[in-house]
């Protein structure tokens, strides 16, 4: 993926990344930290589509896979 959003690098406090927010690991971290420990602002600046796209390859919580993966199927209905 290409497209850049952005970050609230609070959410990574405990990761070093030494700047480079632009790899794809950080995004997954990124935005496994986001749906895990982010705001509602923050999950909006994310958007739905980059949530869609990663969800598959993150590592979450049951409850939090499980919500998005109904809401995913929900949104199709």
């Amino acid at each position: 993926m290409n497209k850049k959003f952005p970050i609230n690098k609070t959410l990574l406090w405990d990761y070093d990344l030494k700047g480079r927010y632009d790899t794809e690991e950080a995004r997954r971290l990124y935005v496994s930290r986001v749906l895990t420990c982010g705001t509602k602002s923050d999950i909006r600046q994310l958007g739905i589509d980059v949530i869609k796209q990663y969800l598959p390859n993150l590592n979450l919580p049951n409850r939090i896979r499980s919500f998005w993966e109904w809401y995913f199927d929900y949104a199709h209905i």
